[in-house]
């Protein structure tokens, strides 16, 4: 486990000194389950029942702004943009949130199955069939925020849920942006992501002295070349490269030829793969394949045949976006961006299909909480 980790789950366990509140809408079932920069996850029930199980997402606001480079504007983005996204069966849903004086929380789907990492055999990755279906339902939840103009920014195996019937789930929003909203386009600048997933153009822009149109990435490119990256290691059990920079000679081959990189790794692609993977991580951002070519390649195609999906319906309606989300860009910290959570062990979601009680507004005890986050306008 790196210093850095662990040092911030040292204190952020120091920040739990605090305790929780006490008049919470629901009653917590599990210690901690995952901890991450400035976040821990627990598991919950509602008060008055034993089910449905949930996850709830916890955040000392204090400890974030102070040592998890976090805003509490940025705490607002992630629980609206994920309430924004989360009604699609292969992303967490999103249920509720509430805060008081020192903690905000975030109730969402729990899930049975673990992450997607502990999934993957290391050198060997999943069966190939297993792999197809893993990405048709990661392209089809990463569409769908898209199609919503938002975008992850830090998608990998260990943001990826699976459900205990083996679905797919994207998980944590910390990171995340939007990059579309009623027509307009916004191009980002924060640097953020893991580095073995994150697209070369995010380090180029960090490399930049002066913020400039030539410093900024497009946020929905980023996501299309991590889940190639994904692809990459469901099939072959390792990433292609640390990092996409000069200093990594695997990175570097890849550049070098077009793709067509003599790491024995690449050579273990199947042929349709390869060629989908050369698309999708294209150097290029603006020449990497769009969803509607991605969903024509014929390794997906025949993958679409081989691998029916399996659909559920969310319980929560989707929440408007506002204007000052789409106008709020984070400001670019010093290092990479850290997520909010990392899980400890399995965290991953079981099928909510009972609507949430919470409690009505307020919650009891005058506990803030709210099904949907209040809108914010532009002035």
């Amino acid at each position: 486990m790196p210093e850095e980790y662990q040092l911030s789950s040292r204190k952020m366990q120091q920040s739990q000194l605090d305790p929780l509140p006490s008049n919470l809408p629901f009653r917590i079932v599990s210690k901690t389950i995952g901890r991450g920069a400035y976040a821990s996850i627990k598991k919950a029930i509602p008060l008055d029942a034993p089910s449905p199980v949930f996850a709830v997402k916890l955040i000392h606001k204090g400890y974030a702004v102070r040592q998890g480079r976090i805003s509490a504007k940025q705490i607002g983005m992630e629980v609206s943009l994920h309430s924004h996204v989360g009604q699609h069966p292969n992303i967490i849903e999103w249920f509720a949130t509430g805060e008081d004086e020192i903690w905000r929380w975030i109730a969402m789907e729990f899930a049975e199955g673990g992450d997607l990492f502990d999934k993957i055999e290391a050198d060997v990755g999943v069966q190939e069939d297993i792999a197809h279906l893993y990405f048709l339902q990661l392209i089809s939840g990463v569409s769908f925020m898209h199609s919503k103009g938002v975008a992850h920014r830090d998608l990998k195996p260990e943001n990826i849920l699976l459900s205990d019937s083996g679905n797919l789930k994207i998980a944590d929003f910390g990171m995340a942006t939007m990059f579309e909203y009623k027509g307009a386009r916004k191009q980002s600048s924060t640097m953020c992501g893991s580095p073995p997933y994150i697209a070369p153009e995010v380090l180029q822009c960090a490399r930049q002295e002066r913020k400039s149109d030539t410093a900024k990435y497009s946020a929905d490119l980023v996501d299309i070349w991590s889940c190639g990256v994904i692809l990459f290691v469901l099939l072959v059990g390792n990433t292609p490269w640390d990092e996409p920079t000069s200093g990594s000679w695997e990175f570097q081959e890849y550049v070098r030829t077009n793709g067509r990189s003599t790491d024995s790794l690449w050579g273990r692609l199947p042929g349709d793969a390869l060629s989908l993977l050369r698309g999708m991580m294209n150097i290029e951002a603006n020449k990497r394949f769009s969803f509607a070519q991605i969903r024509q390649h014929p390794g997906t195609r025949a993958a679409t045949r081989s691998s029916p999906q399996t659909a559920s319906s969310p319980t929560q309606p989707e929440t408007p976006i506002s204007d000052v989300l789409f106008d709020w860009e984070r400001p670019a910290p010093a290092t990479y961006a850290i997520s909010s959570t990392q899980p400890l062990a399995g965290i991953t979601s079981l099928a909510a299909a009972t609507k949430l009680r919470l409690g009505g507004p307020g919650g009891p005890g005058g506990f803030n909480s709210a099904s949907t986050p209040p809108p914010t306008t532009r002035p």
